[in-house]
């Protein structure tokens, strides 16, 4: 069959465009928390002949971002001519995928990762001792690695999950009430993550290196409503260090300030459930792991909407001191059912850079400029008040310049 000639420049346009992406400039990034992010996990397009993986983390850092956030998976494998019958833990995953090793010799700063298990071990059917052991290993081995290798490289490591309660759950399962079973057999879980992960901070000798353990939660308010969920019935058993919060039911309400009661109210519920912990540098144990909205490319209304959301939600983590917030997502994963794109997304899939975008660009640009002339003056850093007062400033600004530009859209 012959191709038609549009499809012969069409894939020659695409070749080329894919050799020659360009990915900008990558500014020096200054050694400081800039506390807002972005979610960077593979989608179903991207514009390089990078890997997925390599594609977002180069998205990432050339945004201005030091903070970089995937997942560590067997669900990878395929994607590098591999099976998961062809590893029995996560340092398996690690080793046969290359581009884990290149993304963490980048200079970000802060890296966050989902990792669950590659062993097949399913915690919902029980654990046994021979299971706990093989879990036990796999994350202790894992952590025993990034503190040895990483160490004296000045970077902070996070190890958690992903939405926890729908896995608790079952996704999508939110009036469901959790077994008992399934509840006993998740705190388990949890703690034997992160029992593995303390004994290799306390064996495995290190410096100017940090590893954390977290839990990811997103079904708060039904513990604040005295059913069962992560927060209410396992949070306080487990030695955790930190909370990821998937904030989509408390951050998507009208406006400021009804989003500023309903996330301050979830936020400080999830402390209280906590374990008592020393020596954590963050001044909350809580962070926001997801948020943002759905965009239609037909009603420009939601662009807008979006947008103001995002900034809401930016200007309050910022007021109550989280340290990360983090968008949904790099690019977009996220359709209706006839395949149109709900642009959860700082670049769509024809490579636009949307909005979102440039506010976290700009932002990022204006908070190192500024810790750079500060750190030149001063000799030091910011405390953590001075940064966020100047962070909050340079967000407001950022915002009010490119909001114009979506209103004209409305017009």
């Amino acid at each position: 069959m012959r191709t038609p000639l549009f499809l012969i420049i069409l894939f020659t346009y695409g070749t080329i465009t894919a050799q020659n992406y360009d990915y900008g400039v990558n500014m020096p990034l200054e050694d400081y928390n800039f506390v807002l992010g972005t979610n960077c996990f593979p989608t179903k397009y991207q514009f390089s002949e990078d890997s997925k993986l390599i594609e977002q983390a180069k998205q990432a850092r050339a945004l201005g971002s030091n903070i970089f956030k995937t997942s560590i998976s067997d669900r990878y494998l395929q994607d590098y001519g591999y099976k998961k019958a062809d590893v029995k833990n996560i340092m398996d995953v690690f080793n046969l995928i290359p581009d884990y090793g290149k993304i963490f010799e980048m200079d970000f700063r802060y890296y966050l990762f989902w990792v669950h298990t590659a062993t097949g071990i399913n915690w919902k059917q029980g654990i046994n001792e021979k299971q706990e052991k093989r879990l036990y290993s796999e994350m202790y081995d894992f952590a025993s690695y990034l503190l040895k290798n990483y160490d004296n490289s000045g970077k902070t490591f996070m190890i958690g999950n992903w939405e926890g309660d729908w896995l608790l759950h079952g996704q999508g399962g939110r009036d469901t009430t959790p077994s008992k079973e399934h509840v006993d057999n998740m705190t388990k879980w949890f703690q034997i993550r992160s029992q593995a992960i303390n004994d290799a901070k306390k064996n495995i000798k290190h410096s100017n290196v940090s590893l954390y353990y977290y839990i990811e939660v997103n079904l708060v308010v039904k513990g604040m409503e005295g059913k069962t969920c992560i927060t209410k019935d396992i949070l306080p058993n487990v030695d955790v260090d930190l909370v990821s919060y998937s904030s989509y039911e408390s951050s998507k309400k009208k406006d400021y300030q009804t989003n500023k009661e309903s996330l301050t109210k979830v936020l400080n519920y999830i402390e209280g459930q906590l374990k008592p912990k020393e020596g954590l540098p963050f001044k909350r144990r809580v962070f926001i792991g997801e948020y943002g909205g759905h965009a239609f490319d037909d009603r420009p209304e939601t662009q807008l909407r979006q947008f103001d959301n995002a900034k809401d939600i930016m200007r309050i983590s910022l007021e109550e001191d989280l340290p990360f917030t983090l968008y949904w997502q790099l690019y977009n994963n996220e359709y209706t059912d006839d395949g149109k794109s709900k642009n959860m997304s700082l670049i769509n899939e024809k490579g636009q850079k949307r909005p979102m975008f440039y506010l976290h660009q700009n932002f990022y640009k204006q908070i190192n400029d500024y810790l750079k002339e500060y750190k030149t003056e001063h000799n030091t850093y910011p405390v953590h008040e001075d940064f966020k007062v100047q962070a909050l400033e340079i967000l407001e600004n950022v915002y009010n310049k490119i909001r114009p530009e979506i209103v004209a859209t409305l017009n």
